[in-house]
Parts: structure tokens; sequence; C-alpha cells
């Protein structure tokens, strides 16, 4: 176990204390559990005396490593954010998310989600409206729940290979799989130390064979599980660096996180190849039969990337008083072209408190990692696996 210092401990100590405002706000503890003890048997401390342990620890941040003390610097900001939040300030959307992230979200132009339909409507024949098509194809390629676990044995074997070939994996790595229900993510990486996650995976909605493989890169390799165990021993049990020992939902590493998952599908399967493997291995397993050819799935994924900000601007919609619940989820549908329980499972998701902010990690993150990297992206996100980089960071190599 790493030796840890004053400042180690105390960051660690205040973040499990919000957790108690918040459960869920910290993602994962991976640290000391004598400290997590003794959190717990503490009562509450109200989020003013919490601001001054954040004045602390901004005014003692180790400056031995500049990259470090940028990273400490802006999450220490977004943690004092969710603790002015806790003591009752009102700030706007936008500026809360800005402010706990690190990022400058803005609302899409709706014209881009017509024209991405547009394109959609080309590309799915047959009767009906588009929403109806494009829901015709979903339920075409979905999966009964007792088919999701063995498929998923053949998407965690390639994805492991292909990632053993980026980066080297931890020695005793594992991944434990289960399916859920009544949640309102659709998958989640649980990370226990130790290398070790737990992924879930919500049957909810019903889970496509086409997206099966890339939610797995996504939550395990080379996405979630692959970045926790190297940054948990490359910069927690290596250099000791503490906050590393605990993983934040509202924080700007959580962008970080999410651009790296978001972008995982595309380093083990460059140039959209994975619908050759969905074709090739994914679907004859499933037993379904197709007409679309790989290109043409291609395609069709790339237009659909547009309608991936529909979920942002609703957020941000119904938020500032906009759009109502029944109107969120309509515009949701409108524009997504997703079916009603889609949709209202989107609504889940940016209506709760712990993700209402939270929704704008996975574009941005996305959009940073796709600007930044100029074109090498494999070797950019090899250094992301292991660095502590901020989204700000991103925005500057990519401006």
């Amino acid at each position: 176990m790493p030796q840890l210092t004053d400042f180690d401990r105390d960051y660690l100590r205040l973040t499990l204390h919000i957790d108690k405002h918040v459960p869920g706000y910290v993602d994962a503890y991976i640290g000391p559990e004598a400290i997590k003890r003794g959190v717990d048997g503490e009562e509450k401390v109200e989020p003013a005396v919490l601001l001054d342990h954040v004045s602390h620890l901004q005014a003692t941040i180790p400056a031995g490593d500049p990259t470090r003390r940028d990273y400490l610097t802006a999450t220490l900001r977004a943690i004092a954010g969710t603790l002015r939040l806790l003591n009752g300030e009102k700030l706007d959307y936008l500026e809360e998310v800005s402010l706990l992230y690190d990022i400058q979200p803005a609302l899409v132009d709706e014209a881009q989600f017509e024209e991405a339909h547009r394109t959609l409507d080309t590309l799915l024949p047959g009767s009906g409206t588009l929403a109806e098509r494009v829901e015709a194809r979903r339920r075409h390629y979905e999966l009964r729940p007792e088919q999701v676990l063995p498929l998923l044995e053949k998407a965690r074997r390639v994805a492991r290979e292909r990632t053993a070939t980026l980066v080297e994996l931890v020695d005793g790595e594992k991944i434990s799989i289960r399916l859920t229900e009544k949640q309102p993510w659709g998958a989640y990486n649980w990370y226990l130390g130790q290398a070790q996650s737990l992924i879930e995976f919500n049957t909810d909605v019903p889970i496509s064979a086409l997206s099966l493989l890339s939610i797995f890169a996504h939550e395990g390799y080379p996405g979630h599980h692959t970045e926790h165990q190297l940054k948990e021993y490359s910069l927690y049990r290596e250099r000791g660096y503490g906050e590393r020992a605990i993983f934040l939902l509202h924080s700007p590493a959580a962008v970080i996180a999410e651009g790296i998952a978001t972008t995982a599908i595309e380093i083990i399967f460059p140039d959209d190849s994975w619908h050759e493997w969905n074709t090739e291995v994914m679907l004859p397993a499933a037993g379904i039969e197709t007409e679309e050819t790989a290109g043409e799935m291609a395609r069709i994924s790339r237009a659909q990337r547009a309608l991936r900000y529909v979920t942002g601007n609703a957020s941000i919609l119904y938020h500032k008083g906009q759009l109502r619940e029944k109107e969120t989820i309509g515009y949701i549908e409108q524009y997504a072209l997703a079916n009603r329980q889609r949709a209202e499972k989107s609504f889940e998701f940016i209506s709760n408190p712990l993700f209402r902010s939270y929704v704008f990690s996975y574009t941005q993150g996305y959009d940073l990692i796709e600007t930044a990297a100029s074109g090498n992206k494999r070797e950019f996100f090899r250094r992301l696996l292991t660095g502590q980089t901020l989204p700000s960071q991103l925005r500057e190599i990519g401006d």
C-alpha cells in the first residue's frame, strides 16, 4: 500500500464525507480501508465546513509535479462546486456543468439532427415513418436476456486480445459480468481495486447485438476497466498519488474517462471494422440473419452519431426550464428517433441528481479526444490511459 501524505488522507476523508450527502458521488474507492471506516463512523459534516476543508487543501497542493498540481487544482475547484450547490447556492445549469467538469457545453443546432434524419431516410428502406423504420431495425437486432451473457464472453475475448496489443495489462486483472434491472443507465463499470471490475448490464431496455461489442469496449477493454487498472498501478501504487485512490463522479476526470470509453471501440477496431466482426461473429452466434452488409451498417452508424447530442440538448432545455418532463421526453423521441420507452429511460438519466450534468461527459470527452489526437488517435489514447489530463488541456491542444 502506498505511503500517503497528510494531504492525501485529508483529500480522501473530504471526498468520502461528500458521498454521505450525495450517495454515489464516490464512484470507486480503493484507498486504505481504515480511512473509509473512520469516515463511515463519523456524523455528517455540514457543506459549509467541508468548504473550509477544500480551502485548506487548495492552499497545500503538493508542488513537486506540475501536471499533478494542475489536476488537483481543477479537481478541488469541482469539489468546491459540488459543496457550493449542497450549501444552497443557485447556479445556472451550464455554469454548474462547467464548474464540475471543466467543459463548456452548449446547445447543438437541431439542423444537425435533421440532416442525420435525411441521411438515415435514404439508408433505411421500407414503409412507415423514419422513426418506425429505425425502431423496426432496432427490434430486428434485439437480444433476449438469456443471450446476453454468452455473447458478452465473445465480446470480452476479442476486446481483451486487441487491448493487450495496445497496452500491458496488470497481472491478474479480471472483469466479472452480471445482468441487472431498474437502473437509470444501460451499463456500468464498478471498479473494485487491484485490477478487478464488476460490469453490470441493465436489461430494462433490450440490448442490441450490434452494440454489445462497443458497450463492452466502453466498460471494459480498453475503456473504463483498462483505464482504472493502469492508473491504479502507475499513479496510485507506484507514485503514491492519493487522489487516484478515489474516483469522483462529479469531476473533470469523468470527462476524460468517458472520452476514453466512447473512443474505445475505434481504437481496437479502427476504420469501423467492428461492423465486420458483428456480421461475421456476433450475429451468427446470436442466430440473427440480416441483409445489411458491414458497409451499410457503418454508414447507418455514422449517420446516427449526430444524434448522440440529443440528450445533451434535452438536458439543457429541461434544466433551464424551457421544456417540461413530457415535452423533454417528446423532444428525445423526435430527434433521437427513440421509442417512448427509450426516451423515458434517457429522461430518467438526465433528471437523476447524480447524472443531470454528467450527461455531457460522453460527447464532450469524445469530441475533445477526436480534436486533440490530430490523426494519431491510437498513441494519444494510450497516453490518456495512464496520465492525469484535464478537459481544458485537451481543448488547448485541439485549438
